[in-house]
C-alpha cells in the first residue's frame, strides 16, 4: 500500500469512543487524499443533519494528509483541515505545512475525524497504536508556545522520543472567530477559524508520536525522479528567492506591479515600503532559516527583536501576508512591531490576515469618526502608530474591551460599528481578502469572488498562473500568455481550480515548494508513491468533483450568487500607480464562469451537473434545502 498508512481515526469527544477504520483503497483512488478525503467524509458526517451552528458540537472537524505527506521531498509536507467556518458561517478549510502531518502518518494514520464535544478540556494522545482522550485542564489557558513545550516535555518519558503538537491558544479557547491551529509554534492552519471549532469542542491539542515508516509503491522510479528534480529546483529562480528571503521576497516584486494593498487597499505606492522589505528584515530581525518536514526549500524564517518596545525572543518570523496586513495595510513601517504582532498571533493562535486586516479597517473607521477613543479603550487608532497596532492585537487576543468586537472579524465589527463602516471592508463571504490586489490581475478578482471559503488566493492556482509563478505546458490555459484585463479569466479560473484541487488540495503539494513542477512530474510523484496509474484527465476530473463538492457545501450553508461579489473597496479604481484606472469586469467574468460551471442564477450547481460529476447525494441535499 504505497503512500497511505491505511487507517483513519474517528474520535467522538462526547462519548469518548475512538475507532480506527481501514482506508478503502477504491475510496483512496477516487479521492487521492487531503481535501479529496476531507470534503467527502465531512459530507457523509453532516448529510442527515446539515443545519447547525459552526460552534456547536454538531459541527465535525476533519484533518487529512495526502499520499506524499511524510516523504522526504520538496514541497510535500502539507496536510489539510476542514469544517464549517465560525468566521463566515460557510465552508471552511485550511492548508498547512510543518511536521504534524508527517508524524501522524508515522503513527499509522492518514487522517482524523473529530466529532462531538468534550465535557472538560481535553487533548488527544496518539502514540502509534495507542490513542486516548486525555485531560487537558493543566494546559487550558496556556499559550501555544507554552503548551507545545510542556506537552512534549510531559510526554517524552512515556513515548521515549519527542512528538509533534497541534494546538490552540487562548484565542481558540475563547472561540475568537479567526482562531487558528498551530503546529510547532509557527505552522498555522490560519484561515476560516478552525481553532474556534476546537475551542467549542474543548479540544486543546493533538499530540502525536509515531515510530513507523511510509512505504512507497515504486521506490526506484521515485528515486530517479527525485534525482531529476534536484536539478530543476537548483535552476528555479523562484525557489532561490524564497529560500533566501522567504515569502517576504514578494515585498520587492509585488510593489512593482501594484499587487500589495496599502492603507487598507487605498494605495498601491508607499515611500516607506523598503523599511519592511527583505533587506531590513535581514538586518533587523532575521534569526535563521526553518523548513517543513523533508523539504530542502527552507522558505520559513525565524525572527528575533533583541530590545526596544517590541522585544521578542527568537521564534517564527512574519510571512509576506503578515508583513502586509500589519505593515502596508496600516502604513506601519516598523518591522520590529510587525514581528511582535506576528508573535502574539502565533502564541494566542490567531489568523494574521484577518487580524491585521480588521485592525486596518478599524483605523479607517477611527479616521472617519465612526469610532473614537471612547470605544477603543483610549487607544488612538491612527495610521502608522506601531504601538497602537500591537496593543490592539493584544486586546483582540485577550478579548478585552474593543478587542472583543474586533475579535469577531471585520464584517461583524462593521455591523456593530454601523454608519458607512461597510465601505471599508475587504471581505468576500465574510473572509478578509489576502494581500494581492485584483485591480492589477483581474483573474484574482474572480478567484476571490467564487472561492467556496471566501476571498482566497490559494483556493485554486489562479494566483500562481496569472502571476507567472507556475508553468504547466500540459494544460494550454496554464501555459498561455493572457490578454490584458478580464478576458479569458473565467476559463483560466475553471482550469486552475480543477488542476489546483488535484495539486494542492488532494495530493497536497505546497504551492510555493511545488511551483517548479509541471503536471507530468507532479502526477508521476503521486503515481510512484501510490502505485496508481492516474492520467492527467483523471486527476482533473477528481479535482473538478472536489471543487463542486466544496462549492456545494458552501451553498448548503447559505451562500448564493449575491455573495460572489468583490467589496466596494476592491472595486474602487486607483487614481495613480501601476493599476491606475483598472478594475475587474466582474459581471462579464461571473457570467462566463457561471456558464462554464453550469451554476444556476443563484450560483448553485445544477442538479444535472452534480449528478454528472458523481455527487448525487449533494444534488439531493441542495434541491431539498
Amino acid at each position: 500500500m504505497g503512500g497511505y498508512t491505511g487507517q483513519i481515526l474517528y474520535v467522538d469527544l462526547s462519548s469518548g469512543r475512538i475507532e480506527k477504520k481501514p482506508l478503502d483503497m477504491e475510496f483512496a483512488r477516487k479521492h487521492i487524499g487531503g481535501l479529496g478525503f476531507g470534503t467527502r467524509i465531512y459530507l457523509e458526517q453532516i448529510k442527515d443533519n446539515p443545519v447547525f451552528d459552526a460552534l456547536s458540537e454538531a459541527n465535525p472537524f476533519v484533518l487529512m494528509t495526502g499520499p506524499l505527506t511524510g516523504l522526504k521531498l520538496n514541497g510535500v509536507a502539507r496536510w489539510a483541515v476542514c469544517s464549517k467556518s465560525p468566521l463566515t458561517g460557510y465552508w471552511g478549510d485550511s492548508n498547512v505545512g510543518g511536521f504534524f502531518g508527517a508524524h501522524l502518518k508515522f503513527a499509522g494514520y492518514d487522517g482524523i475525524v473529530i466529532t462531538g464535544k468534550a465535557a472538560s478540556p481535553s487533548y488527544l494522545f496518539i502514540h502509534d497504536e495507542t490513542v486516548e482522550i486525555r485531560n487537558a485542564e493543566k494546559y487550558w489557558g496556556q499559550d501555544i508556545y507554552t503548551v507545545t513545550d510542556q506537552l512534549k516535555a510531559d510526554l517524552k518519558p512515556e513515548t521515549q522520543k519527542a512528538g509533534q503538537v497541534l494546538a490552540i491558544g487562548p484565542a481558540g479557547e475563547k472561540c475568537i472567530r479567526f482562531a487558528s491551529l498551530i503546529n510547532n509554534k509557527g505552522h498555522a492552519a490560519g484561515r476560516t477559524g478552525m481553532g474556534a471549532v476546537w475551542g467549542s469542542k474543548m479540544l486543546k491539542a493533538v499530540f502525536v508520536c509515531g515510530t513507523g515508516k511510509i512505504e512507497v509503491a515504486q521506490p526506484e522510479k521515485l528515486d530517479e525522479l527525485k534525482a531529476e528534480l534536484k536539478e530543476v529546483y537548483e535552476e528555479s529562480i523562484g525557489i532561490s528567492a524564497i529560500h533566501a528571503a522567504g515569502t517576504a521576497a514578494h515585498m520587492d516584486v509585488g510593489i512593482i506591479s501594484g499587487d500589495i494593498p496599502i492603507k487598507n487597499w487605498q494605495m498601491t505606492e508607499w515611500d516607506d515600503i523598503d523599511d519592511i522589505g527583505p533587506t531590513e528584515i535581514e538586518e533587523k530581525i532575521f534569526a535563521g532559516h526553518k523548513t517543513c518536514y523533508g523539504c530542502g526549500v527552507a522558505c520559513k524564517k525565524n525572527a528575533e527583536v533583541k530590545d526596544g518596545p517590541f522585544k521578542m525572543e527568537k521564534g517564527p518570523g512574519p510571512e509576506y501576508e503578515t508583513i502586509a496586513t500589519f505593515g502596508t495595510m496600516c502604513l506601519n513601517s516598523s518591522i520590529e512591531s510587525i514581528a511582535k504582532a506576528n508573535d502574539i498571533c502565533n502564541r494566542y493562535g490567531m489568523d494574521t490576515i484577518t487580524c491585521g486586516s480588521t485592525i486596518a479597517f478599524a483605523i479607517e473607521c477611527f479616521e472617519n469618526g465612526l469610532i473614537t477613543e471612547k470605544e477603543t479603550d483610549g487607544i488612538a487608532l491612527t495610521w502608522g502608530d506601531s504601538a497602537a497596532i500591537v496593543k490592539m492585537v493584544e486586546k483582540i487576543a485577550k478579548q478585552e474591551g474593543f478587542g472583543a468586537i474586533l475579535g469577531q472579524g471585520s464584517a461583524k465589527a462593521a455591523e456593530h460599528i454601523g454608519g458607512n463602516a461597510a465601505d471599508f471592508l475587504t471581505t468576500v463571504k465574510g473572509l478578509e481578502a489576502p494581500m494581492h490586489d485584483p485591480r492589477g490581475a483581474h483573474g484574482f478578482g474572480l478567484a476571490y469572488a467564487i472561492s467556496p471559503r471566501g476571498a482566497c488566493h490559494e483556493a485554486s492556482l489562479t494566483f500562481e498562473a496569472e502571476g507567472g509563478m507556475i508553468y504547466i505546458p500540459e494544460i494550454p490555459e496554464l501555459s498561455a500568455d493572457l490578454p490584458e484585463g478580464s478576458d479569458e479569466r473565467a476559463q483560466l479560473n475553471v482550469v486552475a481550480q480543477d488542476y489546483g484541487m488535484f495539486f494542492s488540495n488532494c495530493a497536497i503539494f505546497c504551492n510555493l515548494g511545488g511551483m517548479p513542477l509541471n503536471a507530468t512530474q507532479a502526477l508521476n510523484l503521486v503515481n510512484f508513491a501510490t502505485g496508481f496509474d492516474y492520467t492527467l484527465d483523471e486527476v482533473l476530473e477528481i479535482g473538478r468533483r472536489v471543487w463542486y463538492l466544496k462549492r456545494g457545501l458552501t451553498n448548503l450553508f447559505g451562500a448564493r450568487a449575491k455573495d460572489d461579489r468583490l467589496p466596494k473597496r476592491l472595486m474602487t479604481p486607483m487614481t495613480e500607480g501601476p493599476t491606475e484606472g483598472s478594475v475587474p469586469d466582474m459581471d462579464k467574468m461571473l457570467a462566463e464562469f457561471y456558464a462554464l460551471r453550469r451554476l444556476d442564477e443563484e450560483g448553485i450547481p445544477t442538479k444535472q451537473v452534480l449528478e454528472d460529476i458523481g455527487l448525487p447525494d449533494l444534488a439531493a441535499l441542495l434541491n431539498s434545502a
